[in-house]
């Protein structure tokens, strides 16, 4: 088959399988980081070369390109999801290329790269990735990557660089492409000038100490909660052993992505302690590692380049260098399965030999079932009403899962339905704020004003300042102050808001609707236009604006 019809059948195959995608809507955490993110809803060259807010995070191309998403159609999902669907059909065509490059004069080249690149283009655990708005940065940082790659192997070491300089400022795990190269080359018996590596391993330290000094003096998360890694609660020995656990569930769901989730929350993957639960894992990892070594050694460049692609492309994310902020996520399997789907692609060559119907019959087979899971697990992400009742599907032991279905309940109105979710949420997390919050709403809806007062400030003292959730958290208490008539209550705390986090545009609005009903219209005025340059689109504080020119209408609370 000419490269060219390769081509076509690979991006034909991206299409196929993710078209439906482009009908979903925003999920997770796309709220965060582009509606309530100021570094999309009105970037600077400032703000993108800061960390995010919310979460610390340093990847300015990623905003970027969130940016000129909102700045074309604002809060529309269709023109997110066609860009990660373009992304992913780019780095798809990257992994044919840069494979076809990697196994130059080895045998069947063509028809072993075509096959990695398209289970990589239709492979299921990738649907995170993809379905997932934010799960841009994984597909910006891979394309980037893989793009650099192919420079750098077809000697063009300044194209290389700049690409390279992308995939880290879309995502720091792109910092893997060093050892990729290095390993990539000594296999193929092509080594670069020593300069070249040299380059690329400066860069990766400037990235790194700046990374380091935009992050406040240290590299990941400042706050990383036992919910969403547990591993933060044991030392490090236990950690490393109980993270090599978890990277044996991502072999799992990539060579059998039947039941996938959003979600891994505690207490969903158990932490042990014992021999008898770690010792396989440990020494699984310690023989992947060797035979690693020995396809290096021997120069088996397949091999080789599969296992330093996988290792590389984990390093970073796989809780053994240091903490990351979750115990395990799909989309971070995005890169690292290029080296799996390249392994199972020579592995399927070598069982069907000289047979090539028989190959391109299981490979049809494969592609086939792997293409109609993907299919499936799109409808999901529809959502966040299917992508929960997904992951409560798959994931039952997830206090953060029994949370998201207890507010789809709240949503649809089935309040004992949603009380039972928060209830045992707690039941799994005791003290966990956002189930809380969630038996708050429960009860506000249900009439009992008092006791969802008191469930509303107790959420708010378990929360800590560097919580995501704190700011929305406590402009929802003194939302509910406001209601039952304790302005003065509620004033205070939006002051405290206000002086804590000056950019939460939600505290400001509040603040004005109150200030509003005090009779205080020039400083309500004052409020909602601040809230307005902070978030263009928050229609509660043009709602007060409207009525400051009608004042015998009241001013929305909420």
């Amino acid at each position: 088959m000419s490269l060219r019809a390769q081509i076509g059948l690979l991006l034909a195959a991206v299409v196929a399988v993710y078209a439906n995608s482009l009908a979903n809507g925003f999920t997770l955490d796309d709220e965060l980081y582009i509606l309530r993110n100021p570094q999309v809803t009105a970037p600077s060259i400032r703000l993108l070369l800061q960390p995010n807010p919310a979460s610390n995070v340093f990847r300015p191309v990623t905003f970027l390109t969130l940016a000129a998403n909102w700045a074309f159609a604002g809060y529309r999902p269709f023109g997110y999801h066609l860009v990660n669907l373009l992304l992913h059909g780019a780095a798809s065509l990257l992994v044919l290329l840069v494979l076809r490059q990697v196994l130059e004069g080895r045998p069947a080249r063509e028809s072993v790269s075509f096959a990695a690149a398209l289970l990589f283009a239709v492979h299921p655990i990738h649907t995170e990735a993809v379905s997932s708005v934010v799960g841009r940065s994984e597909l910006l940082a891979a394309t980037f990557l893989l793009a650099a790659w192919l420079l750098h192997l077809r000697d063009r070491p300044l194209g290389a660089f700049c690409a390279f300089a992308l995939a880290l400022l879309s995502k720091e795990s792109a910092a893997a492409l060093v050892v990729v190269l290095v390993a990539g080359d000594w296999a193929r018996g092509k080594l670069k000038p020593w300069t070249r590596y040299a380059a690329m391993a400066a860069l990766t330290a400037v990235f790194a100490g700046l990374l380091w000094k935009a992050q406040g003096g240290r590299l990941g998360s400042p706050n990383i909660s036992v919910l969403d890694n547990p591993l933060i609660l044991l030392p490090a020995h236990l950690r490393a052993v109980n993270a090599l656990r978890v990277a044996w569930k991502y072999v799992g769901l990539l060579l059998f992505p039947a039941v996938l989730s959003c979600v891994y929350s505690y207490n969903q993957i158990l932490l042990y302690s014992d021999l008898r639960h770690t010792l396989p894992a440990l020494l699984g990892f310690l023989v992947a590692v060797a035979a690693w070594a020995v396809a290096l050694i021997k120069r088996q460049v397949a091999y080789a380049v599969a296992g330093a692609v996988y290792f590389a492309g984990f390093a970073a994310t796989s809780n053994l260098l240091m903490l990351t902020g979750t115990i395990m996520g799909e989309r971070l399997a995005y890169f690292p399965s290029v080296g799996f789907c390249l392994l199972i692609a020579v592995l399927g060559q070598r069982l069907a030999g000289s047979r090539k119907g028989v190959a391109a019959g299981l490979l049809a087979a494969i592609v086939a079932l792997a293409g109609a899971r993907t299919v499936l697990r799109n409808r999901d992400w529809r959502d966040n009403a299917t992508l929960y009742s997904a992951a409560a599907r798959a994931v039952p032991g997830s206090a953060k899962v029994r949370c998201f279905q207890g507010s789809v309940y709240l949503g649809e109105g089935r309040l004992e339905a949603a009380r039972e979710e928060f209830r045992r949420a707690l039941d799994t997390l005791p003290g966990y704020p956002e189930a809380v919050e969630g038996m708050a709403f429960v009860e506000a809806r249900s009439g009992n004003q008092e006791k969802a007062l008191e469930l509303m400030r107790q959420a708010l003292e378990m929360s800590v300042r560097q919580d995501i959730d704190y700011d929305y958290r406590a402009v929802n208490l003194a939302a509910l102050e406001i209601q039952m008539g304790k302005l003065d209550e509620a004033l205070e705390l939006l002051n405290r808001e206000i002086a804590e986090a000056p950019a939460y545009s939600r505290a400001w609005s509040n603040r004005a609707a109150l200030l509003f009903r005090l009779g205080r219209t020039q400083e309500a005025r004052r409020d909602s236009e601040t809230a307005l340059r902070l978030d263009p689109g928050n229609l509660q504080a043009r709602n007060i604006l409207d009525r400051l020119r009608a004042p015998l209408e009241a001013a929305p609370l909420r």
